[in-house]
């Protein structure tokens, strides 16, 4: 074969290569785009450290290759599980795929703050450590104050008061609510127990407006103060007396 012809022939066997090289990888792309993945994403704008709630998210249809490497997708309805009472690192806007290293879980590392409603302080308060055992984040206590009183005779008596009721746990030690697996539950049981052995209390965190917070840290400077563990329901702000030895022996 001539020279002349196989330089010419070379060309067009390299060009047909790289022509069916682009086709394959064009149609490999408009097959992946024809493949639909369902992905997670919010309904509305989650800000930076919010606790996501299940009603804040969905699951919409998106071709896989529009679909980020690490977005959380769904198959079923365990995999709201990954996002449900998780924290955002970062603001999430309305519709944008949530990614794994968007969320952390919800843990004393990623802070009380974002467990705390709107207007509200978060107090942390020190209780029995066999108290705390017995309450769990989410439940609602009442705070008692005991303290010297002087009667309107001049006499010292103790006395009892309702301090405030129906208040919001938002932690109990650094359990805030965040659903535990088994292992890492036991880790934490198992780091609570470590404290234990140097301490007998525990810590409270409690929702607060700044006013109840501010009577509340004046309490503790001039009484005891105890917590009682409401019924899950009751949220009835009672009319109560203030406890005295004389009523309690009348």
């Amino acid at each position: 074969m001539k020279k002349g012809i196989l330089l010419p022939l070379i060309l067009a066997i390299g060009a047909a290569v790289v022509y069916a090289m682009i086709v394959n990888s064009q149609s490999s792309k408009l097959n992946a785009s024809k493949t639909i993945k369902r992905v997670l994403v919010p309904i509305r704008d989650i800000k930076e450290r919010e606790v996501i709630k299940r009603d804040a998210i969905k699951w919409v249809p998106i071709p896989s290759a529009y679909v980020q490497k690490d977005a959380l997708t769904y198959t079923t309805d365990a995999d709201f599980k990954a996002v449900e009472n998780a924290v955002a690192r970062i603001q999430i806007p309305k519709g944008n795929q949530i990614s794994k290293y968007s969320i952390t879980s919800l843990s004393p590392e990623a802070g009380l703050s974002s467990k705390i409603p709107v207007q509200m302080r978060g107090f942390i308060i020190k209780v029995d450590s066999t108290v705390a055992g017995m309450i769990k984040p989410d439940d609602n206590v009442d705070i008692l104050l005991t303290f010297e009183a002087v009667m309107k005779n001049g006499a010292r008596q103790k006395v009892t008061v309702t301090l405030l009721q129906n208040i919001k746990v938002l932690g109990v030690g650094a359990n805030l609510g965040q659903g535990l697996d088994a292992k890492s539950a036991a880790g934490m049981r198992s780091k609570e127990d470590e404290a234990a052995a140097y301490t007998d209390s525990s810590t409270l965190s409690l929702a607060l407006s700044p006013r109840d917070a501010q009577y509340l840290a004046l309490a503790q400077s001039e009484g005891d103060v105890s917590v009682i563990l409401r019924s899950h329901g009751d949220g009835t702000n009672y009319l109560m007396e203030i406890a005295t030895f004389e009523k309690l022996f009348q």
